[in-house]
């Protein structure tokens, strides 16, 4: 087993003092409430970067139409309309990974009312009359995601806009000679014309308590900074970007990340610089990791803080925000990559995220899934991979660290030596003292942990089957649902994936036990599930004895020459039962148009594409109802203006 190798801050501030020493006009950095130094000012932060790119002797870039499946049922065609009954609405929530941690979606719903981004686009729609209440376009912006919380509505996205610039450069060219004989020289002007950009993530939130008089409540803007991941718990929004203007250089005008915050000004602002912290890095990676906390419901100035560093991976409780950079170091003596991943725990306090500890661990994690927080420990399951001159070699372990210490997450246990030969994590759930980790290269070999003694975790049972399951989701204590992929080995023991699977799960006893499989037919089928849990719908209607399962599934037939895009609905009985009830598919001529997500609102499932949504009755053998049209093209350019947006400047 591997020696974890913990970091402590002091040895990294020690560096961080001589370096900013080098400079005699620089302030000493001040400890603050978050455990890590603050910049004092703008010329000590200054300084601090100048000295770190001299030592790395001026190296500027570093490292830190459809064809429907046989045996589905048959749908008619048969348009109605949407009628509900009186009284409150039961109605699906987004699949969120921890209780009380909400995360954004492309597509939600409050039982009367249907909210749902689409490309630079937002709108409200009515869940029962299909009328489209509002529409709000920002032609510059992605969004990704929206949150719904009391009378607000949250859209994230990302803008992007290039401009044409003209620069006129000054030419002279002969002339005709004049009348008294003299050549005269005019000036004459070539223009010369490049494109810039900006970019940047930004948040817009609405008011929604009038649904006829929908107004923008609230706008923040971060300049050069990617949209990482994102949370709200209780109605603050918590961001994660990373910003990368100092990555591969930076400029001596142009080193400070800048935010818009419309409650505070309509223009850009310097982040303050005792905003800005150094905390534990190993000096690969000098970016901007930018962190937010917002409460959409108020008008309360956003929190806003920055810190020397990147992130990739982030996994939120209702406690702490982990977040995880990954490394991959070469050994030149014994020719060997080595592989490892920081964590950074940030506690949640006064809604605010406050830096506390730190860790390396040997591995990466797959996902968000990968990771998980109880009773004070923090749990994390990674592949490990040695690349060597005779291959490479997997080790697949589960690490618990102490989530409660300060400075230095410090080791508690793992539990090494998960999977065959060969062998890497496919998926990891989670679930109070248990965990269930499937790793696959022939077969899916399903573990279920027992994590209930974090100095002694152990392995209570394993299950094997062809395929593998990339997904997994509880339906309750004891069934569970595992979506992924079939799999077969050809005459060279080479595997190859040959559809989508559907299997459900017992998990009452130690060894989980395969009670029904469903298995999509045609060649190459695949669901966005696999990589994306956002695809994955769950609902339980009030006093059911099963929860409907809906994914979307795209196969390909007669080699290549026949495509099937389609939503399949099926009702997991808690009697442990698995039956795929429908396969809902969109009328349209655009091949691009697939169906992506659905909810449902008490009887009625709302499947959505790019350009529509459809409505089924799931009362009424799930037959079509009504739809309504968001877009008519699906095509979309980059926006583009020749007037450039002003960017503010350094004090």
């Amino acid at each position: 087993m591997k020696r974890f190798v913990m970091t402590f801050v002091l040895v990294f501030l020690a560096i961080v003092f001589i370096s900013c020493q080098a400079t005699p006009s620089t302030t000493t950095a001040t400890p603050t409430g978050d455990n890590v130094g603050a910049f004092a000012s703008y010329s000590q932060l200054e300084s601090y970067l100048k000295s770190f790119y001299k030592q790395k002797s001026g190296e500027r870039w570093y490292l830190f139409s459809s064809t429907a499946v046989t045996g589905a049922p048959e749908m008619d065609a048969a348009e109605g309309s949407v009628n509900f009954t009186d009284g409150e609405r039961d109605y699906s929530k987004t699949n969120n990974q921890v209780e009380g941690v909400e995360e954004a979606d492309t597509i939600l719903t409050d039982g009367y009312y249907i909210y749902i981004t689409s490309g630079d686009k937002f709108f409200i729609v009515d869940a029962e009359t299909l009328e489209i209440k509002f529409t709000y376009t920002d032609e510059a912006n992605y969004w990704s995601g929206l949150y719904l919380y009391n009378d607000k509505v949250v859209l994230i996205g990302s803008y992007y806009r290039y401009f044409l610039i003209e620069e006129p450069e000054d030419k002279t060219t002969d002339s005709a000679p004049s009348e008294d004989g003299d050549d005269v020289k005019e000036p004459y002007y070539y223009p010369y014309y490049y494109y810039t950009y900006e970019y940047g993530t930004k948040v817009v939130v609405f008011d929604k308590s009038d649904i006829d008089n929908v107004e923008v409540a609230r706008e923040l803007d971060f300049d050069s900074s990617y949209i990482t991941s994102s949370r709200m718990i209780d109605g603050t929004l918590y961001l994660i970007m990373n910003n990368y203007t100092i990555r591969y250089y930076y400029e001596e005008d142009n080193f400070i990340p800048k935010y818009l915050d419309s409650v505070r000004s309509d223009e850009m602002e310097l982040l303050p610089a005792n905003r800005i912290y150094f905390m534990p890095n190993d000096s690969n990676d000098f970016s901007y990791l930018l962190l937010a906390s917002i409460a959409v419901d108020t008008e309360e100035e956003a929190n806003v803080k920055a810190y020397l560093g990147s992130i990739y991976q982030v996994y939120m409780s209702t406690n702490n925000l982990y977040a995880t950079v990954y490394r991959f170091n070469y050994d030149y003596e014994t020719q060997t990559y080595d592989d490892k991943t920081f964590i950074l725990r940030f506690a949640i306090e006064d809604n605010e995220l406050v830096y506390k500890a730190f860790a390396e661990i040997e591995g990466n994690p797959l996902n968000q899934f990968s990771m998980d927080e109880h009773e004070g420990n923090f749990r994390i399951a990674v592949t490990d991979y040695d690349y060597t001159n005779q291959g490479m070699v997997f080790a697949n372990n589960l690490i618990i660290l102490d989530a409660t210490s300060d400075d230095e997450m410090t080791f508690v246990s793992s539990l090494t030596g998960l999977g065959k030969p060969g062998e890497r994590i496919y998926s990891v759930r989670f679930s109070g003292d248990i965990a269930y980790v499937v790793t696959f290269v022939n077969t899916d070999p399903l573990y279920k942990l027992d994590l209930s003694n974090p100095a002694e975790p152990k392995i209570l049972g394993e299950h094997y089957e062809e395929g593998v399951s990339d997904y997994l989701h509880e339906i309750t204590d004891n069934l569970m649902v595992g979506v992924g992929r079939q799999a077969e080995t050809n005459e060279y023991n080479q595997t190859f994936f040959t559809g989508v699977k559907v299997a459900l799960y017992d998990t009452s006893d130690d060894l989980p036990v395969n009670l029904e499989t469903y298995l999509v037919e045609g060649e190459y089928s695949y669901t966005a599930v696999t990589y994306n849990h956002k695809y994955f719908m769950s609902f339980t209607p009030e006093d059911a004895d099963f929860t409907y399962v809906a994914i979307p599934v795209s196969a390909y037939y007669n080699n290549y020459s026949r495509y099937s895009q389609s939503m399949f609905v099926f009702k997991v009985y808690h009697s442990g039962d698995l039956e795929m009830v429908a396969q809902l598919e969109h009328e349209t001529d655009n091949y691009f148009d697939s169906i992506e997500k659905a909810v449902m609102i008490d009887n009625y499932i709302y499947t959505l594409s790019y350009s529509q949504i459809q409505v089924f009755n799931m009362n009424d053998g799930f037959n079509f109802v009504d739809k309504v049209v968001l877009n008519e093209t699906y095509y979309q350019d980059y926006y583009y203006t020749e007037e450039p947006v002003a960017s503010g400047a350094l004090d």
